[in-house]
């Protein structure tokens, strides 16, 4: 039986492209514990990221490690902005103290509750250890709960290390395979390049010749589905949709031998239905139902209350 498995993203690559937001340097490795976004683009990028996360969580089915990835995002990225615009006060160092603790709380207990055996509690402790999760991080989060709140410089640390282990645990694992990992990162000069023409006029598909053959159809069609969801411009949004109209129809041509062969298979399905229903009509005729029209000859009144 097919299982089919609901997924908030559009397809992989777009997975991949907010990893590569997320962690521009690909993990974190012998680097210091501060995690920091050092340049423009990784800021403008990272805040991308968090969110098209956060609209992941609207749709629904979002990794729980996914939405930890974005919340400890954004408490760093809140915390660098305080910090390099005008030093912090008391108000805001609380504050970042408090986004800090609830993004690692969230963290650290959504990914234990979901390893609890709901036979046999154990602790978190037990459980951190079953999925490897430093003993450091419960007492953390413990205390953040429980207790004052952690030091400002405590808590940047532990943001840093607990990205650092959902890398490992998880963002690391999605691309095994190179090809595919080279493959996301021809996508964004696609993009930008689908953008350019679309910016000058309508664009037809003889002007893609050479994108199509470098990337081939489904990539092209994904790219302009990007470019619809984050298109600023009315005109390039509705060349962009009229274009995903005509490769959709050009796919659909070339699917058209597997779709004579579906409508057949429906077909004889629904001609097996009918057989069958025509059976259980029959079946009723013989047992005659309480509720059915009567012939007046053969009707006998019975008293109210007996069946």
């Amino acid at each position: 039986m097919v299982q089919y498995i609901f997924t908030p993203w559009r397809d992989r690559s777009e997975l991949l492209m907010v990893r590569r937001q997320f962690y521009p340097a690909g993990g974190r490795t012998g680097q210091s514990q501060d995690f920091m976004f050092s340049t423009t683009d990784e800021q403008e990028g990272s805040s991308s990221a968090v969110a098209r996360v956060s609209m992941w969580m609207q749709r629904g089915n979002c990794p729980h490690l996914v939405e930890s990835t974005a919340l400890l995002v954004a408490a760093i990225l809140d915390d660098q902005r305080q910090s390099s615009s005008s030093g912090f006060g008391g108000g805001s160092a609380y504050a970042a103290r408090a986004a800090y603790s609830a993004a690692f709380s969230r963290f650290v207990t959504g990914l234990l509750d979901s390893q609890q055996n709901t036979v046999r509690k154990m602790s978190m402790y037990d459980l951190a250890k079953s999925v490897g999760l430093p003993a450091t991080f419960v007492e953390l989060r413990h205390q953040a709960t429980h207790e004052e709140l952690p030091s400002l410089i405590r808590l940047r640390t532990a943001a840093g290390k607990a990205l650092d282990w959902i890398w490992e645990y998880y963002w690391r694992k999605l691309a095994t395979d190179e090809e595919e990992y080279e493959d996301g990162q021809d996508e964004k000069p696609l993009q930008e390049t689908l953008v350019q023409y679309l910016a000058v006029g309508d664009v037809m598909l003889e002007d893609l010749e050479g994108e199509i053959t470098k990337f081939g159809m489904r990539k092209v069609l994904d790219a302009l589905g990007r470019i619809v969801d984050s298109a600023i411009d009315p005109r390039i949004l509705r060349r962009a949709m009229a274009l995903e109209k005509v490769i959709t129809m050009d796919l659909g041509d070339d699917l058209e031998v597997g779709e004579e062969k579906g409508v057949e298979e429906v077909e004889q399905e629904t001609s097996a239905a009918n057989d069958h229903v025509d059976k259980g009509k029959q079946k009723e005729e013989v047992l005659r139902p309480s509720w059915s029209l009567y012939d007046e000859e053969e009707w006998v009144p019975k008293p109210i209350g007996v069946v």
